[in-house]
């Protein structure tokens, strides 16, 4: 029911848009986690104190996801504004561009995931602020790819070829070859007696 609800919806070619959108956005997802995998690898991790909490409702529900945040749109967002030291000694001020969904208190501890050359890509060290957009995008990648692979028509057996009777020729039959004696030599028919005269 699903499959002829989609094929209605995206014509007889819906396997492959979906094929392809999901080999698209699968391949986008692997590469920003690639990306993703190389800040984590090159950044330190810090601790940072919570100076203020700025609300603000997120814009719309997909701003919402971005963030990792199972929220709608209109929903209220918290964005800390933090306070840490990297590793070569200098202090950092800073609003965080995460936008959680539960709320900051003033003095909280959290840890802030930052590269030590550029503090401005610092974020807080949680997994879907992190992770999470790249990882739903490849959930969706994923599901496209196997929904394009369900709405694939088998192609039916070709059906075997029919058999060709031989053509029937106007002449005579011919005649069956006559056996051949043990010898290898054909027999002989015997001559026919002739009829005795009167």
């Amino acid at each position: 029911m699903i499959q002829s609800f989609l094929k209605r919806l995206a014509g007889r070619r819906a396997n492959r848009l979906f094929l392809v959108a999901g080999i698209l956005l699968t391949c986008l997802a692997v590469y920003k986690l690639l990306r993703t995998a190389m800040y984590v690898h090159e950044s330190v991790v810090v601790t940072a104190t919570v100076t203020d909490v700025r609300q603000q409702p997120f814009e719309s529900t997909l701003q919402a996801w971005q963030h990792g945040n199972m929220a709608l749109g209109d929903s209220t967002s918290y964005q800390a504004i933090v306070r840490y030291t990297v590793p070569n000694g200098l202090v950092i001020n800073r609003l965080m561009t995460d936008a959680d969904d539960t709320d900051y208190t003033i003095g909280q501890q959290v840890e802030v995931i930052t590269p030590e050359l550029d503090p401005s890509q610092a974020h807080i060290n949680k997994w879907k602020f992190i992770w999470g957009w790249e990882c739903a995008q490849l959930g969706g990648g994923v599901i496209l790819l196997l929904t394009g692979l369900a709405l694939r028509e088998r192609k039916p057996a070709p059906a075997p070829a029919p058999r060709k009777k031989p053509a029937r020729s106007g002449g005579k039959k011919k005649s069956a070859p006559r056996k051949k004696s043990e010898s290898g030599t054909p027999r002989k028919r015997s001559p026919r007696k002739k009829k005795a005269q009167d």
